[in-house]
């Protein structure tokens, strides 16, 4: 019975918990949804991102996920949603929608190239938050620019039926100049080398007169640092590294000064070098020629890549297509030696779908193809990706270049993505200068090196001073008819007063056609044609009769060729290498005057350390005339190769005899041959404060052998010596260089010149 009565109790409970719950469940159903404040957006619309149907259940839950979905439409500046009595009410007030965009006190970027860079438009959807980013973006592309004063403020006009203008009142700010850069813990090199070596360069003096300077830029500084790492291990430091970079704004006066922290490392040298071939041990000979890492060389990476690749290309021309060539370095700290392995085995069978370029807003795709040691459907190669990084950076068109591989369509194919960041390619110089030899010197050079994106190379330079003025228009399409070979055009016009040395002027107009292919890594030849009118005038009356007759104008059609071979590792400021010059020109194609002229030059710089660089050099030419011809004193050499130091321009040729005025007249020789040997040598803290130093010099040449009539000139094959010092100086208004020369050996009619002093700089 009692058992009866628990179970009678437990079941009306029971009973009426479930009616109970059954009963506040029907109260809380949604019998009806409202949306109000809608004037452009369809209520289904609202209705379907709120995701709320008639007949569910209200759930609070749901209710706060409804809000979080109409506010990321980003469709409405405010969402309500209130339920009562089983009435569902969704509030909302809609975005503005834009009539139109408009950029105002905007110059450094036009109107067109900032609606590129906002995602706000005309005929979109006003948004809080893509305001916010887009000013963001504004002020990181005038930061990009150098404009790092920049303010941008967003204004908005309100129009009829919910509708605005929006304007961007922009006060673009000056350019922030760089107006120092400094280096920290650098021992081996010093600042002045490493500003040399970085992308990133200091506003100078002349900037303040014109308005212009370096502007400072965070991405640039990045490669900055890759550039210097690159520099240094190239140089045979090897755990070099770049501890710290930052740029400083000076708040007083809107500038940047920047100072890299390095750690230097010490230097190694080449130790053993060994080959690993698992490809095919019939070539480990023929392999082991293509290695020029030697033993006792320092260490040198782009070395070590530049065998990689040659490696590389031999294994592919023996079928060897996914051929890979990695290098194991084994670090010896004790003898500060790398032991190099160079291992040679096959790669996975991947193949290139497709090349993908993004970034490059100005540069055509063929541009950067042309760069690339691999393209679609070839053997993907990890050597020939590193290498193609290389040739685009060399471009010096982009202030960053990205590479990354990602899956293709099928396990065995691959697609190449390319990201570049493009950066200014033109350039405009005033360049200011004197010597003893030619006085004050003055230029204006401007240079475009990737005219309308295609690549082409355009320059133009006039100078004016000493005893010489000069036009020069060249262009140059570095890959013609898409080959590796080069092809210019040149224009010149050329005006040299020669009355102080030889008597009379020279003037010369003319255009030249060039073409120009790599040989090999280091050889470079290039063939060239030249057409001149050239006329000499203002010869004195009392001249010697064969200066006289020089007097009038000759045409002259001029074929050539010219090899170059260079291993300089800076064709600025050599510390390293070779540079051997080459070339061949022959006149009589057409035209009136006829002859063959060879010259022939060599440098050699060895540093000894990192700052006692010593060079050799070598001059050797000879002109002679054609069918009977003589070789006319306007044509002649009248230096062996360059000014020989201790000498005055001229000052070895041989003269005439015969008149009041043969002291002043140089007629030139058919053959010259001179040396130079240098020492440039540090002065401690004058050199790593003010970039002072010094050097000494040793010089001989002749130039002789005139094809004037012995009796009426001074002519002599011996050679005059000259020995001096001199003093370099990285001054603030550019390079200066002083020398002090005594001549040794010497004719009696040659002119000597004890002080020489050159100098310069660009702005």
């Amino acid at each position: 019975m009692r058992t009866f009565l628990y179970n009678s109790v437990f079941i009306t409970f029971f009973a009426f918990f479930v009616f109970a719950s059954d009963l506040h469940a029907n109260n809380h159903l949604i019998s009806r949804i409202d949306v109000t404040g809608n004037n452009r957006i369809d209520e289904n619309t609202i209705l379907n991102y709120a995701k709320l149907s008639v007949g569910s259940a209200y759930n609070q839950a749901e209710v706060d996920e409804a809000l979080r979905d109409l506010y990321e439409t980003e469709l409405f500046s405010d969402v309500q949603i209130n339920y009562d009595n089983s009435r569902l009410v969704i509030t909302v007030q809609e975005n503005f929608l834009i009539n139109q965009v408009a950029f105002e006190g905007n110059k450094a970027i036009n109107d067109d190239s900032l609606r590129d860079l906002v995602s706000l438009n005309a005929r979109s959807t006003f948004s809080k938050n893509k305001l916010e980013e887009d000013i963001s973006t504004i002020i990181s592309s005038y930061r990009s620019a150098g404009r790092y004063s920049v303010i941008v403020e967003p204004k908005i006009i309100k129009l009829d039926f919910n509708r605005i203008d929006l304007v961007y009142e922009i006060n673009e700010g000056s350019i922030t100049k760089i107006t120092d850069i400094n280096f920290i813990g650098n021992k081996s090199y010093s600042d002045r080398v490493l500003r040399s070596v970085i992308s990133t360069s200091r506003s100078s003096w002349i900037d303040k007169i014109w308005g212009t300077g370096r502007s400072y830029d965070n991405a640039i500084m990045e490669y900055d640092k890759e550039l210097l790492s690159q520099f240094y291990r190239d140089n045979g430091y090897i755990n070099f590294n770049v501890t710290n970079a930052i740029g400083e704004l000076n708040n007083s006066s809107g500038n940047f000064v920047i100072t890299f922290t390095v750690d230097e490392g010490d230097r190694y040298q080449f130790g053993d070098v060994s080959i690993s071939n698992q490809l095919d041990d019939a070539y480990t000979s023929s392999v082991a020629s293509l290695i020029t890492t030697n033993v006792n060389n320092y260490y040198d990476e782009s070395e070590i890549n530049l065998n990689k690749t040659n490696l590389v290309d031999f294994m592919k021309a023996n079928g060897n297509p996914f051929a890979t060539v990695d290098v194991i370095e084994e670090i010896n700290d004790n003898t500060k030696t790398v032991n190099l392995t160079y291992i040679l085995e096959n790669g996975p069978p991947l193949y290139v779908e497709r090349i993908e370029i993004s970034g490059n807003q100005r540069t055509y795709d063929y541009v950067i193809r042309r760069e690339l040691k691999i393209s679609e459907g070839d053997a993907l190669n990890q050597t020939y990706l590193n290498e193609s990084m290389r040739n685009l950076r060399g471009l010096n068109f982009f202030s960053d270049v990205k590479l990354n591989t990602v899956n293709g369509s099928a396990p065995d194919k691959k697609v190449i993505q390319i990201a570049v960041s493009e950066k200014p390619t033109g350039s405009l110089m005033f360049g200011a200068g004197y010597s003893s030899v030619a006085g004050f010197v003055g230029s204006v050079y401007i240079k475009e090196d990737n005219l309308l994106g295609k690549g082409q190379r355009i320059a133009t330079q006039f100078s004016l001073g000493g005893d010489q003025s000069l036009v020069n228009i060249q262009f140059t399409e570095p890959s013609f008819l898409s080959s590796d070979v080069s092809a210019g055009i040149d224009i010149f016009g050329n005006e040299t007063d020669l009355t102080e040395e030889s008597g009379y002027k020279n003037k010369e107009i003319g255009a030249g056609l060039r073409f120009g292919f790599p040989l090999s890594e280091d050889l470079h030849l290039v063939t060239k044609y030249k057409y001149t009118n050239n006329e000499v005038y203002d010869v004195p009356a009392n001249s010697s009769a064969a200066l006289t007759q020089l007097e009038g104008t000759r045409n002259i059609s001029e074929f050539g060729y010219s090899l170059r071979y260079n291993t300089l590792d800076n064709m600025i400021s050599p510390t390293n290498g070779t540079l051997i010059d080459f070339s061949q020109d022959l006149a009589g194609l057409g035209g009136d005057v006829k002859y063959l002229r060879t010259e022939v030059s060599g440098n050699y710089y060895k540093d000894f350390t990192n700052s006692l660089v010593g060079s050799i050099s070598m001059n050797m030419g000879h002109i002679f005339g054609l069918d009977d011809q003589d070789v006319l004193i306007s044509d002649a050499f009248r230096n062996p190769g360059t000014i020989l130091k201790g000498f005055a321009p001229s000052g070895i040729s041989p003269r005439f005899t015969e008149n009041e005025s043969s002291d002043e007249e140089s007629v030139g020789g058919n053959t010259y041959i001179s040396t130079s040997a240098e020492l440039t040598f540090p002065f401690g803290s004058l050199t790593n404060e003010y970039g002072v130093k010094g050097g000494i010099h040793l010089n001989a040449g002749s130039l002789f052998d005139s094809d004037l009539d012995p009796s009426d000139i001074n002519d002599s094959n011996s050679f005059r010596t000259s020995i001096g010092a001199s003093i370099f100086w990285d001054s603030p208004v550019g390079p200066l260089r002083f020398d002090i020369t005594e001549a040794i050996d010497k004719e009696t009619f040659d002119k000597t010149e004890f002080f020489q002093f050159s100098g310069g700089t660009n702005f």
